[in-house]
């Protein structure tokens, strides 16, 4: 019995040690996420910042946890989040969370909703995404709008980006 719960103890340490990411309400003022320029494809950061920008224009005040919300949808495309979006959403809406939490658990939805509304172009349309680039670009978007100094809707790299997935993923 000891034997088990010293391997026990030790797997979870362990695990505990290899998490590299952010954590989501430690108050880690790091980046969510931080890709290289040249790492960025274009496509998938300009459309995932974009949506981002038309959500939550005018929702986004200097005291928004926008490291929770990245870190929510960064979880989301990891795959970490073990719970049906709809159950998050009912919980989510219930009301009475922090703001943190709301934030953590708004990034999920957002990114989830993301998500289908690529699948809803083209069933294959999400395969051409690269996600931690959509991830950087939702992250950066909820910066920009924290400081109140988005893109432009005619910012070339955005609407470039824009019109390749919608040329990949309608065939127009």
């Amino acid at each position: 019995m000891l034997k088990k719960l010293s391997v026990l103890f030790f797997t979870a340490v362990l695990c505990g040690c290899s998490v590299s990411s952010y954590i989501p309400f430690m108050g880690d003022k790091k980046p969510v996420i931080d890709l290289d320029k040249d790492k960025i494809d274009q496509k998938s950061y300009a459309t995932a910042y974009a949506a981002t920008v038309e959500t939550y224009r005018g929702r986004v005040n200097q005291d928004y946890d926008v490291n929770s919300f990245g870190s929510g949808a960064n979880d989301w495309y990891l795959g970490r989040i073990l719970v049906p979006v709809e159950q998050i959403k009912t919980n989510l809406y219930q009301g009475g969370h922090d703001s943190n939490v709301y934030a953590y658990y708004s990034g999920v939805v957002f990114a989830a909703e993301l998500q289908n509304n690529f699948n809803r172009l083209n069933a294959n349309c999400w395969s051409h995404i690269d996600q931690p680039s959509a991830t950087q670009g939702i992250y950066d978007a909820m910066l920009d709008l924290q400081k109140d100094k988005v893109r432009s809707e005619n910012d070339e790299y955005i609407t470039q980006g824009s019109e390749q997935i919608l040329k990949i993923c309608t065939g127009k």
